[in-house]
This record gives structure tokens, sequence and C-alpha cells, in this order.
């Protein structure tokens, strides 16, 4: 009989061992390890996939002592399998595109090596119960994933993981000493055991609650924490870029997920920043989509804010207390959303990189008007993103609205009014810089000058595409046979009544078709009006946003640079200071041996006159044993109090390196 204990620690020890058996057979010869690869992740989805029939009836749970000092603690219920699915689904798929994308690419072998890294340490954050074991996970999955977007190592790429791996150390040690706070208040790291511990401690909770979300909002690209996305999106191979949107950004949506609604149990105030914060993400990463030129850049500033989506749905569900379920459901089923439209997006522009090696739209323009194939993939991945019925977008889109729907009936109120309109607008970027893309690739004709040689896209590009299109079009058609899925993912945030929805109301189709055609209107006036320059076949677009105000190039950076600077003057005056105190002290010890030395001098002298008189003696032999005597005891205390003073230096440098940290930790929190 299977013990699914078993197939749990397999699908998160496989892809870790499985790296490295991949990493040495590429050296021999690379199909073998694409294949070894391919199959790999392909039984982790089967795997999981077979896993569901056990998750359904019971929580599957492993214990193993000595690991990490406090043990590995691993969990599955149905609301981590749900982020375990999408993961070694989209892996599996972008695994057998990347064996195409990847063939003209430098450092494959690496690459590979670290992709499945990621995977596993993604694996092990979502089933982990023990906050310490997931805190390890993350920062491996940190880690290996900053590889990945340096691949090409060029000046850019190089930038851009500058930029990444900063974030991620800063939001990791922010979220370190959040759990550091939350270890010694309540003397647990246990998941299901904190909602009950943390309600006891007080206030200090919002600290600890604050670096946390901090943490993990690094990850998840939510404002202003965001700065690394629309720089390693473009940076990165393309398959890299598409489990960073679809499944990495869901390690911090997990995090933010677990704070807010298990560990702090739905807290309003935390919920009411965490709704702000989610609609501040859907409304400037729209923005900022619509304006970019680059198709990469324009869906990382997208992926931005569909999390916002996701995130306005955790501060849902703790704003409608009992009445969350409809919340979570549109939380949740959006999780999955975007990430199959969001993975299909962004492999139909790696493929149109793949062939020009170029994906600003000011050079590309007009390249898929007969590529028919390609071009209905990609416009089923638009109609998914911007919710049109028929299609997976409209489903997880509706049960969100529905949720500020009905928290703006329970409170009522201006502000909730203002956020109907933020989603509104936000709803018609999304059709704006959506349709912006489509029209200048595969509708516009143009003069930029596009090779019109044919070239072969394989299947194994072909079929994970097709594979995602069909799935958002399966979900879009079906939407209620998946809503039973998400039913037991509940269990966690407590007892609700499962929701019955019916998605193709003649109300819900009319509030989706209204958000659409505003979004028409917006790229008609604004998007072509203001941004497109030029006419006929001789157009380009213009990005106003490069004369913005940037947080990292004129906040972060600037802020940065200042505060060690005072930092540093303030500290160097603080280490002048005590080596001034050393030398001071060095100096008196000095002066007390020589007055020392001198009182011996004097009671020999005295001693040697009397002996002298007694008896003969060698006064010249006497006096320079005393003396050489003398000379080894100065030696003596010269070393001392150098040991002193080499002591001194050392503690005055590391109060010193420990300030400068401790200062760049507290502006990044407060930041």
């Amino acid at each position: 009989m299977i013990n699914p204990k078993n197939l749990l620690l397999f699908i998160l020890v496989f892809p870790l061992i499985g790296a490295f058996i991949g990493f040495v057979l590429g050296i021999k010869n690379e199909k073998h390890r694409n294949i070894f690869n391919i199959i790999m992740t392909g039984i982790i989805f089967g795997i999981v996939t077979f896993l569901y029939k056990y998750v359904t009836v019971q929580t599957i749970q492993i214990w193993i002592p000595d690991i990490m000092g406090i043990g590995l603690h691993l969990k599955l219920d149905m609301f981590r399998y749900i982020f375990v699915w999408i993961t070694a689904f989209i892996w599996f798929l972008t695994t057998i595109y990347s064996t195409q994308y990847l063939i003209n690419y430098k450092n494959r072998n690496r690459y590979y090596l670290f992709f499945m890294l990621t995977l596993a340490s993604t694996i092990g954050i979502f089933i982990s119960e023990n906050l310490l074991n997931l805190f390890t996970f993350f920062e491996i999955m940190s880690l290996a994933s900053y590889v990945l977007i340096i691949n090409d190592e060029d000046d850019y790429s190089q930038q851009a993981g500058q930029t990444y791996i900063s974030m991620a150390v800063a939001g990791g040690l922010i979220l370190l000493m959040g759990l550091f706070l939350l270890y010694d208040y309540t003397k647990t790291l246990e998941i299901s055991e904190l909602q009950v511990a943390v309600q006891g401690i007080g206030n200090i909770k919002y600290v600890i609650s604050a670096l946390i979300i901090a943490g993990f909002g690094v990850k998840a690209g939510m404002v202003p924490l965001h700065t690394w996305l629309p720089k390693a999106y473009p940076a990165a191979p393309t398959p890299a870029t598409i489990i960073l949107s679809a499944i990495l950004a869901k390690t911090g949506i997990f995090g933010i997920l677990i704070t807010t609604e298990v560990i702090m149990g739905g807290d309003l105030i935390v919920s009411t920043v965490i709704i702000v914060l989610g609609f501040m993400n859907m409304f400037i990463g729209g923005l900022l989509a619509i304006c970019q030129r680059n198709i990469k850049r324009i869906l990382a500033y997208s992926s931005m804010s569909q999390i916002g989506y996701i995130i306005v749905g955790i501060g849902l569900a703790g704003m409608l207390k009992e009445h969350k379920a409809i919340a979570i459901y549109g939380t949740l089923y959006h999780v999955v959303n975007h990430a199959i439209f969001k993975g299909l997006l962004f492999m139909g522009a790696g493929v149109i990189y793949t062939v020009l090696h170029e994906l600003s739209i000011n050079k590309i323009g007009g390249f898929g008007r007969h590529k028919k194939i390609l071009k209905v993939m990609m416009f089923i991945g638009l109609c998914s993103i911007i919710g049109m019925p028929g299609f997976n977008g409209f489903a997880s889109k509706t049960l969100l609205h529905e949720a500020l729907s009905e928290a703006h009936h329970i409170y009522g109120g201006i502000w909730f009014s203002i956020a109907e309109i933020v989603f509104t607008i936000s709803s018609s970027f999304t059709v704006a810089y959506l349709l912006k893309i489509f029209f200048a690739v595969f509708v516009e004709k143009s003069n930029h000058n596009i090779k019109n040689e044919k070239v072969k896209i394989t299947k194994r590009a072909i079929l994970p595409m097709a594979i995602l299109s069909l799935t958002t079009i399966y979900i879009g058609i079906k939407p209620d046979a998946f809503l039973h899925i998400f039913d037991g993912a509940l269990k966690p945030f407590g007892e609700f009544h499962y929701i019955e929805s019916n998605f193709y109301s003649v109300g819900h189709i009319k509030s989706s078709i209204l958000i659409i055609l505003l979004g028409v209107l917006v790229y008609i006036f604004a998007v072509r009006r203001y941004l497109r320059k030029g006419s006929g076949i001789n157009w380009w677009y213009e990005n106003p946003a490069l004369n913005w105000l940037g947080l990292e190039k004129n906040i972060y950076v600037p802020v940065g640079k200042a505060i060690f600077y005072i930092s540093s003057v303030i500290l160097n005056v603080i280490d002048v200071g005590l080596v001034k105190i050393f030398e001071s002290f060095n100096n008196a010890l000095r002066e007390l041996s020589r007055v020392e030395v001198d009182c011996q001098k004097s009671i020999v002298g005295k001693f040697t006159d009397v002996l002298a008189v007694i008896a003969k003696f060698d006064e010249k032999n006497y006096d320079e044993d005393v003396s050489e005597n003398s000379s080894e005891e100065m030696r003596s205390i010269k070393d001392e109090v150098g040991q002193l003073s080499q002591m001194a230096n050392s503690i005055t440098y590391s109060i010193f390196t420990f300030g400068i940290v401790l200062v760049i930790c507290l502006f990044v929190m407060i930041n």
C-alpha cells in the first residue's frame, strides 16, 4: 500500500537530488539531461496530482527530528495543495518549453541545476508547517533564482541581479527579525499554533506582522518593495521569467496570506493596510505597464498589478470576517488563474524573442501579423487576463469583485466607493496595455525592419502554450467545476459556508463587458493618442514614465548613501574617541610603569650602598641585572597595552559594522 507521507517527502527530495543528477548528465550529454529533467518534473506533477485523493480525505504531515535544529515539519492540506499543484504544473510545462528556448543560450547546464534547486525550495516553502523551515527554503529559493536572473552575464542582467539579490537579502533579514520576535514572545513557530499564541502578546504583534509581511512582500512585488521586479523579469531568460511571475511571486503571497489570515486571524488593522497596499499595486502596476515599450517589461508591471488583485483579496478576507469565504475563493482562484495566463503570455513573448532577439514594440511592430498560431494563443492570453467571459480570468475577478461589493455593502462609506472606482480603472488599464501589445505586434503594419524569413517554432515550444490555452478556456467555460476544489482550502481559516456563485449571471457579464469597453476607450484615447507617435506605418511609442520619480533611483539609493555617509561620520567620531581613550589609558600605564621603575631603582640604589659597606659587591653587574629586569618588565607592560589597544580597535570596528547593518535594516523597514 502506498504511503502518502513517503510521496510528500519524495516531491521535496527528488528535485533536490535530481538537480545534481541532471547537472552530471549535462556535462556528458545535454540531450539526456533535457529528457531527464522533463521526466523528473513530469513525475513530480503526476505524484502531486495523485496525492489529491489523499489530501481531500485527511491532512498529510511528516516530522523529521534533528533537522534545522528544531526538526523538519512538513504538511500538505488542501490549502497548500493548491499552491503545490500549480507549481508542479507550471514547472513541468516550463521545463518542456526551456529545452527549446535555451538551445542557443550559454550556461545551460548551470541554469538547469539552479532551475531544479529553485523547484525543490519552492515546494519546501509551500509544505513547511514551521516558519523556520519555511524561512530556510525561502532563502534557498532566493539565492537559487538569483543565478537564473544573471544567466546571460551581460551588464543589464548583472545590474538586475544586483537589485534582486539586494532586495531579497534585505527582505530575508527583515523576515528573520520578525521571526525572532515572534518566537521570543510566543515560544513557537508552528503555524497552526500561532493564531492562539499571538492573541496574548499585546500590540507587539503588529510590529511582528509588519516585519514578516514586509519580508514576504519583497518576493510578492508588493508596493513599495517592487523595484526589483521590472528589472529582473526582462533580464532573466523567458523560462526563468515564467516561474518568477507565475510561481515565485506566489511564495510571497503564501507568506502574506499565512501571516494575515492564519497567524493574525484576519485582524482588521492588518487587513486594512493589506487592502490599501493591494489597490496601490493594482493601480500603479497597471499605469506603469501602459507606459512601457518592452513586452516583458509590460508583462512585469502587469504581474505587479495582478498580484494586487490577490493582495486585495487577502485584505478583504480579513475585513469580511464570517463572510470571508468568497474572498478566499477569489484569492486562491486568482492565484491559479494568474499562473496560467501569465505563463501563456510570457511563453508567447519568449517565442518572439527566440526569432527576433528583440522585444521592444518599437522594433518588432507587425511581426505577428501572419503568425496565426502564435496570434491565437496570445489572444487567448489577452482575453484571460482582462476577465473576458468564457476565459479563466473572468471567474476569479468576478469572485474578487463580489467580495469587494460585499465589503462595501457591510461597511459603506466613501472609501469603499473609491475602492470600487480604483478596481474598475485598474481593470481597464489591464485591457489597455494588452491591446497595446496585441495591436502593435499582431495587427498593425509598420516600417520596422523585421526579417520575413520563416522560422519554424517547434512543438516543444507550442505544446506548453497549447495546454495552457486549453486550460484557460476550460476553466472559463466551467468555472463552477473548480469551486469544490477550493472548499477544503477554507479549513485553515475557520468554518464557513461554501459558496455557490452564478458566474454567468447577467450582472456579472454586464460588469465585465463594461470594464472591457472602458479599457478599449483608455487604449484609444490615452495610449494611441498620447503615447503613440507618428502616422501610417511610421509609428513608435514613447515612455513618459522614464521621466517620473523612481523609487530606487531617486529615493532608495540617495537616501541609502546619505544614511551610510552620516552613519560613517558618526561612527568615525566614536571610533576616534575610543582610540583616544585607549591611547590615554596606554600613556597612563606607561607613566605608571616609569614611576614604578624609578622607585625600584631608588630602593635598589640604597640597598646596594648598604651592601657595599657590609661586603664588596660588583655594583656594575648588579645595576645591569636590575636594568635588564626593568626593561623586561617595561616590554611586558607595553605588550599588554598593545593587546588592549588591538582589542579596542577590534571592538570599535565591530560596533561600526553592526551599526551600518542595523541602520540599513531600519531604513529598509521604514521604507
